[in-house]
């Protein structure tokens, strides 16, 4: 059956910048694109810069090419075809040659992002569970109120079928610092660069 990518008022307005550029200017921004999601590369003096060259305004442009770089997410996630694809860019009303340059971008990304699941998948191994015990240790401190607790940490991943475990002790406050670490990661997916690749992932 067909994939549809249904693009947002808010998205077809950013992406109506596409329509006033020429084709140079055009694969231009959609270079900068490609660059920014694969790389993070980017900032504010060459986003003014290439606006200049342009004859557009800086904040227009930035705005256009976090568009594009939704739509090449989006595409990528859905894994469409070029037919779906082409049918989706025509909403815009952009001319063929723009077209077959968001095309071949897309299709670049789609393959760039397969590549790069085949190349990460084999080399790590997957998370699969975590048991732990806290040991307390007596002796003839305890008398005095003194005792020293450590948690044993039985990590369990697995790796092209074969599972493996990794038994280690750590202090308390090391397990606390772990789970400050394991928040701010956490906290991280609110950004707006994990959430692009976040719409890959779903």
């Amino acid at each position: 059956s067909m994939q549809t990518l249904v693009l947002g008022r808010e998205l077809k307005e950013d992406l109506a910048l596409l329509r006033r550029l020429e084709p140079s200017a055009l694969s231009h921004l959609v270079d900068m694109a490609v660059m920014q999601l694969r790389e993070g590369v980017g900032g504010k003096k060459a986003t003014i810069e290439a606006a200049e060259s342009m004859g557009v305004e800086a904040d227009d442009l930035a705005s256009t090419q976090e568009a594009v770089i939704q739509l090449l997410l989006e595409t990528a996630r859905l894994q469409l075809s070029e037919q779906d694809a082409r049918q989706t860019l025509e909403e815009l009303e952009l001319g063929e040659e723009a077209i077959e340059r968001l095309l071949r971008a897309c299709g670049e990304q789609a393959a760039h992002t397969r590549a790069a699941v085949r190349n990460i998948a084999p080399s790590l191994p997957s998370f699969k569970g975590l048991d732990w015990r806290l040991d307390v240790q007596v002796g003839s401190r305890c008398l005095r109120g003194e005792t020293q607790a450590v948690m044993m940490l039985d990590i369990r991943t697995e790796q092209r079928g074969m599972q493996d475990s990794v038994l280690c002790q750590a202090e308390i406050a090391d397990v606390e610092a772990m789970r400050l670490e394991v928040k701010a990661a956490l906290q991280e997916l609110s950004g707006n660069h994990a959430r692009k690749i976040e719409r890959i992932l779903r």
